[in-house]
């Protein structure tokens, strides 16, 4: 039933030795290397704490911890979320030239993708987590929580991926599509805004059913408020099953357009 997701497994080194070298290759001649990882995401995160706190004088504690630390907590989760997606979504149109040209296992690529950018927000997430923890002097058993929410954001890009590089493979529009839901989704993530702020609870409800809230929340409960996955078992249900959903119909569609995108690319 799952026939592509046995392929990643049984190729699992090849994934990882891939992924690697898709990072040698982003950063092949560069003087800092690696290291430039880090740069445009630490960027970012000090712009948007300077528009909204500095700027907009808007950014007052969030339920006791402080606003900085709680929107670098949660960029972080949706950099992993933002680049997973967006690499495997085009994870096969990326790849025409060796798809056509050798009899490379393509089902892979999605995984492949969708690696390479955790290994990228590893190292950021060890910076920002040890800055945090340096800033506000404290750290929990919670904390270990991480790899829980890190193990389900890459269950759900694998999803993601799975469902949408055949249908991008054949549809350049439905990619351009998908780049401005990614827009939409960024900024309704409660990223820079708190759900709680919201108080209406059928708006929240609907907020909630966006699977990207859930490991952004995750993150920021491991990290400042000490809450357990296992204390919020209706919305760990959803999640899951959720994901399921995403492997079936990844599957299906994997197997049915193969043929077909293979023809067009």
């Amino acid at each position: 039933m799952f026939e592509i997701y046995r392929e990643m497994w049984d190729r699992r080194k090849m994934i990882h030795a891939l992924s690697l070298q898709e990072i040698k290759r982003e950063y092949a001649g560069t003087l800092l290397g690696f290291l430039w990882g880090l740069v445009n995401p630490l960027m970012r995160i000090g712009v948007f704490w300077f528009v909204f706190s500095v700027g907009a004088r808007a950014g007052g504690p969030v339920n006791g911890a402080p606003y900085m630390a709680w929107l670098a907590i949660g960029m972080v989760a949706w950099f992993l979320l933002n680049d997973g997606f967006r690499l495997s979504q085009k994870s096969f149109r990326s790849k025409r030239s060796l798809i056509k040209n050798t009899p490379f296992p393509i089902a892979i690529l999605p995984a492949v993708q969708i690696l390479f950018a955790y290994y990228t927000h590893l190292i950021l997430l060890a910076v920002v987590f040890a800055g945090t923890a340096i800033f506000l002097k404290t750290a929990s058993i919670y904390w270990l929580q991480i790899l829980y929410y890190d193990f389900a954001a890459l269950m759900l890009l694998l999803g993601i991926g799975s469902v949408t590089a055949p249908l991008v493979a054949i549809s350049k529009d439905f990619g351009r599509f998908l780049d401005t839901m990614l827009v939409f989704l960024f900024w309704m993530t409660p990223i820079f805004w708190s759900i709680g702020n919201l108080g209406l609870g059928v708006v929240e409800n609907v907020i909630k059913l966006n699977p990207f809230h859930y490991i952004v929340q995750g993150y920021r409960d491991s990290f400042f408020y000490g809450t357990g996955f296992w204390e919020q078992p209706i919305y760990t249900l959803y999640f899951w099953v959720l994901v399921i959903v995403l492997f079936v119909l990844g599957n299906y569609l994997y197997k049915r357009m193969k043929p077909i995108f293979l023809d067009i690319m």
